[in-house]
């Protein structure tokens, strides 16, 4: 049905000689219909587009041609070469376009199955009520008003006493042995009631004695044969919540102190609570809207298999401040950049592809495009290695910054799941909706930067030029990019980067080269135009507040 509308829009965008009347045609067709028929319309647009080439123009003969393409790209029509004109016009009458149903079929379904919908949404929304209030299920409460640097910003306030139960007591707890039943009870006495928090009110002194009852609760059904599923889902749940309410606690009375959980979603992870020093608090806006995003150290020293820049929560958490792990800025700015302002290269493969002359050639690229930006970005602090790595430290930070509060703005957004990222799996897979928020906020990351664009396209590219046994959502993001950043530049495509299920980085390389040489307005304009493009909406840059 939606293809029928789609094809009498192009039809009548046809006889008119103008694009702009098949995408007001779309206008007056079922509602619940008109969002995916605009996609599918600007999809088939954009795909005319890039077949027609070099016969593109603004003409009217130019329109048709393109929007006669679009037309055997919809209808599936047998190939031709869609650069030829003639060749498009005689296929184009070959194809018999049916007429789209004029009563709105699909809206009166969708009002019968919305009714539906609404009667199992009660009869659940009591049963959740009912039964978590007597299973006794905890879940967080509103926050209650942050004081201090979360409020106005800046230094939050530190205190030694629970910075060490932080660093040293919880992560002792955490590693203790579990066959060790009474020394872990000990140190759970010991903890629950530490008077480093006491001092500091009632409310934070119960949040962190709640918290570590509940996490002693959890490691004991981790350990247990007898524990269900269930139960421990519930636990974990819990947990989660916990987590949150003493991070909340904190904040309310200034304290630069926030902890995280990981309770064995992600496998590259520790399962585990994580504690963080929380140095400086900053601001960002998007337009009106104004989020806090935190720049943290870790207080542990546990390590774990993946290094990360900044965290936001996910979908299937509660919200939480942004964070920027400025210990992992550090270590980027020390490694990585520094030494290509010395004249070392930027090495994006990782094994023998890196070494052949296309590998070369992508980290020469690389390498002149970042040691550009950082020149014009440091200015005279160029010449000092103290003030380089200080305004190095600052700009990533900022970018860094800029990333987690996009997937902050996306938190409470229903993303659409650009057609180009279909490689990542379906649409409703953990992979696919973790990739779509991961290009929101690469996009938004790119344009939004004013000093370091060139640095951020080819930190992304990485995960697309390396080989890893398990493919990640930035190497999919990054593949889109910059095929997008391509198009949007016209950067001819010698082909699909992704066939056959894997990543041609002869392609890729083909493609990202040519970017290296883009001015940071152009890279900057192309990834807010890829982003309004991916996700149908205009995107809002973001500025530090």
């Amino acid at each position: 049905m939606i293809r029928r509308h789609v094809l009498a829009a192009l039809t009548a965008g046809i006889e008119a000689g103008d694009e702009d009347v098949a995408r007001t045609s779309l206008a007056a067709i079922d509602w619940v219909l008109r969002f995916p028929a605009r996609r599918r319309l600007e999809a088939a647009l954009l795909d005319a587009t890039i077949a027609v080439g070099a016969a593109a123009g603004d003409d009217v003969r130019a329109v048709r041609h393109r929007l006669r393409a679009a037309v055997l790209i919809v209808a599936n029509a047998p190939p031709c070469e869609l650069a030829d004109r003639d060749a498009v016009t005689a296929a184009y009458a070959d194809v018999a376009v049916p007429a789209p149903p004029r009563l709105p079929i699909v809206t009166g379904l969708a009002a019968v199955a919305t009714m539906a919908c609404a009667m199992v949404l009660v009869f659940a929304m009591v049963r959740v009520v009912t039964v978590g209030a007597a299973n006794g299920e905890f879940r967080r409460p509103s926050p209650p008003p942050v004081a201090g640097a979360f409020r106005t910003g800046g230094a939050p306030l530190h205190n030694s006493a629970i910075e060490r139960v932080l660093a040293v007591e919880l992560p002792a707890l955490d590693a203790h042995r579990v066959t060790d039943e009474p020394g872990r009870k000990s140190r759970v006495a010991s903890l629950r009631d530490h008077r480093a928090f006491s001092n500091h009110g009632s409310d934070l002194a119960a949040a962190w004695r709640n918290l570590v009852d509940t996490f002693a609760h959890w490691q004991e059904l981790g350990s247990s044969v007898h524990s269900t599923h269930r139960r421990a889902a519930i636990a974990s749940r819990e947990l989660r919540a916990r987590v949150l309410v003493m991070s909340d606690q904190l904040a309310a009375v200034g304290l630069g102190y926030v902890l995280d959980v990981e309770v064995g979603d992600d496998p590259r992870q520790r399962a585990g609570i994580y504690a963080f020093r929380v140095d400086e608090v900053g601001f960002v806006r998007a337009g009106t809207a104004r989020q806090r995003v935190l720049g943290v150290r870790r207080l542990d020293h546990l390590t774990d298999e993946v290094t990360i820049l900044g965290m936001t929560a996910g979908e299937r958490q509660e919200s939480r401040d942004p964070i920027v792990l400025l210990d992992e800025v550090d270590d980027k700015v020390r490694t990585q950049i520094l030494p290509v302002l010395g004249g070392q290269p930027y090495l994006v493969g990782d094994d023998s592809w890196a070494r052949t002359t296309q590998g070369r050639r992508v980290a020469l690229a690389a390498s002149e495009a970042i040691r550009r930006e950082l020149h014009t970005a440091l200015g005279f602090d160029v010449g000092s290695l103290e003030r380089a790595t200080a305004r190095c430290r600052k700009l990533v930070t900022s970018s860094v910054r800029h990333h987690e509060a996009q997937h902050g703005f996306d938190r409470d957004r229903d993303l659409p799941y650009p057609p180009g990222l279909a490689h990542a799996g379906p649409a409703s897979s953990p992979l696919a909706l973790r990739t779509r928020y991961e290009l929101s906020g690469y996009l938004s990351e790119l344009a939004s930067d004013i000093w370091l664009p060139q640095l951020t396209l080819w930190n992304l590219s990485r995960h697309a030029f390396r080989r890893t046994p398990k493919r990640v959502e930035e190497a999919y993001v990054a593949v889109y990019v910059i095929e997008g950043l391509a198009r949007q530049l016209g950067i001819p495509s010698p082909g699909p980067v992704i066939h056959h299920g894997a990543i041609d980085r002869d392609r890729l390389a083909a493609l990202a080269i040519p970017l290296a040489e883009r001015s940071t307005t152009e890279l900057r304009s192309a990834a807010a135009a890829l982003w309004a493009a991916s996700f149908g909406t205009r995107l809002v840059r973001i500025t530090d507040d």
